[in-house]
């Protein structure tokens, strides 16, 4: 016989069993189930505040474009 499992979202006052477990002998636990409660959403900016501080800003300055060079205009 396989056990018999069932979640309620609302429990009533009285439970009816299976007419299958009628007459049998059965063991019942009653383990509420308690709701987790739901981390805050965390905003974008806390997000980028937490992350590690790498490099130094000139491993991200943009540097200076000089061009090919050598460009010359024929009028």
């Amino acid at each position: 016989m396989q056990p018999f499992r069932q979640i309620l979202n609302d429990a009533p006052s009285m439970f009816e069993l299976p007419i299958e477990l009628h007459h049998k002998k059965v063991e019942i636990i009653i383990w509420p189930l308690y709701e987790q409660p739901k981390p805050a959403p965390r905003s974008f900016k806390s997000l980028l505040m937490n992350m590690p501080d790498v490099g130094n800003d000139n491993d991200f300055a943009r540097q200076r474009d000089f061009g090919r060079g050598g460009e010359t205009w024929d009028f």
